[in-house]
């Protein structure tokens, strides 16, 4: 009966009509959700909309005005994400996958991507100018010395990253169209915390702050993916992967206990995921075809959300109309109050791995050469940094270009920016004073 009233409604013009009174039914019953492969999707290109450039103009309540978001939804807007454990060869398959859906592809997040500005400047390169609790690790310096206390500090710089990768993720569709396949999320990084516990490369107090954080952080990703494809891969086959790569530094750290405490902790995501996704789960200790992923997931009942019994779907489809769509683009393309809300707040005082002391904060800012090139290129003085930073959330001007309003990744485009405290700018513009102390401490 559902079914046939289903049908009903999507073939009623009144229905399907934009009017106040049946608005907000017609556009979550017309909605289009089954996922089809690219050359079976057929869009009018005359009357299909061009993809907003939200990398550029960001999207802002102005915006709103001009370009609505329901009207760039189709069959393939949706969310995908590829997990599995380290050595499952995902990577591969997503990225096929993405091809043959012809959806957009984001490879799992690196500490690379932050580590170097949006300038070209590499901070490790400037590390022996930084002080120690700055010197964020990559994966690389991770193998070469897990225990120190910079594995909490990139444990908890990766999960805020993935945090602004999901949202990346979510805001592509919004402002395009195009559907998205993402390796790995926010959702799952716990599993590497709990193979961090396991092998005691992170502390209790900061084990016990990230689950506080990650709990402050879930209800802020606001969207769950639509589909979850786990590729299960038996640890000893991640073994075999792993040490065919070479790297000695990652065999020595990456062994039968953290890929088993991944497995396990795992079987907890899937059951996270279950509440609000749809989940396919391969063997893939033999890669398989990818083929039969497509098939499977064009036979997939993507047209039917139970609100009255099931959250799967969701937070896509409750009480979403035009405005609605439209108040979660800006949240996701914008990232300022996401991040605000997420992680701003929390108790990372009680946690001595990520500590980092105010005299530090202020300073790190004001001495290494990024900072000097930074405001060479917006050619900008410092003492009137912070009217631009307010300028440019009303204002926007290419002149203000560098100074950007949207970022990809809050840790690289927006970070450095904030750490400017005004009351160092106002005592010493120039930053003379600390200069020489910092580099005979550091």
């Amino acid at each position: 009966m559902a079914g046939i009233l289903c049908k009903w409604a999507c073939t009623c013009p009144l229905l399907r009509s934009s009017s106040s009174m049946f608005g907000r039914s017609g556009q979550f019953i017309g909605q289009k959700r089954t996922i089809v492969e690219k050359n079976k999707l057929k869009l009018d290109p005359d009357a299909y909309p061009e993809p907003w450039p939200y990398k550029q103009k960001g999207y802002r309540w102005q915006h709103v005005l001009v370009d609505r978001t329901l009207k760039r939804f189709h069959e393939n807007s949706k969310l995908i994400v590829v997990e599995g454990n380290i050595g499952s060869n995902k990577s591969d398959m997503a990225c096929s996958l993405a091809d043959r859906l012809g959806f957009h592809f984001i490879p799992e997040f690196q500490m690379d991507e932050v580590l170097v500005d949006r300038f070209g400047n590499d901070y490790r390169n400037y590390y022996h100018l930084f002080p120690k609790s700055f010197r964020l690790f990559d994966m690389n310096m991770f193998y070469k010395d897990p225990g120190n206390d910079e594995t909490a500090k990139m444990r908890d710089r990766i999960l805020r990253c993935k945090f602004d990768q999901y949202l990346n993720a979510i805001a592509h569709i919004m402002n395009t169209g195009q559907g998205v396949v993402l390796e790995r999320t926010p959702h799952t990084d716990f599993i590497f915390a709990n193979a961090c516990r396991a092998k005691n490369y992170i502390g209790p107090e900061y084990f016990t702050y990230y689950y506080i954080e990650r709990k402050n952080m879930i209800p802020n990703c606001r969207f769950w993916p639509h589909l979850v494809i786990y590729l299960d891969v038996p640890v000893d086959k991640c073994l075999q992967n792993i040490y065919q790569q070479g790297n000695a530094d990652k065999i020595a750290i990456i062994d039968q206990i953290y890929l088993q405490t991944i497995e396990d902790s795992y079987k907890d995501a899937l059951k996270e995921f279950r509440k609000h996704s749809e989940i396919l789960v391969y063997d893939w200790t033999v890669p398989g075809n990818v083929d039969n992923v497509v098939e499977d997931i064009e036979d997939m009942d993507f047209d039917f959300f139970e609100h009255h019994r099931s959250d799967v779907f969701g937070t896509w489809e409750n009480g979403k109309n035009e405005l609605d769509y439209s108040i979660a683009r800006n949240f996701v393309t914008d990232k300022r109050e996401a991040h605000a809300l997420a992680f701003l707040g929390l108790p990372d005082h009680e946690c001595g791995e990520l500590y980092q002391s105010p005299r530090e904060i202020g300073l790190l800012f004001l001495i290494f050469p990024i900072v000097r090139n930074f405001f060479k290129k917006t050619s900008h003085i410092i003492p009137v940094f912070w009217l631009f930073k307010i300028c440019c959330m009303f204002w926007t001007s290419s002149k203000f270009s560098n100074l950007v309003f949207r970022f990809e990744y809050y840790y690289k485009d927006a970070y450095l920016e904030d750490l400017v405290g005004v009351q160092e700018v106002i005592a010493d513009p120039t930053h003379q004073s600390y200069y020489n102390q910092i580099h005979n401490e550091h």
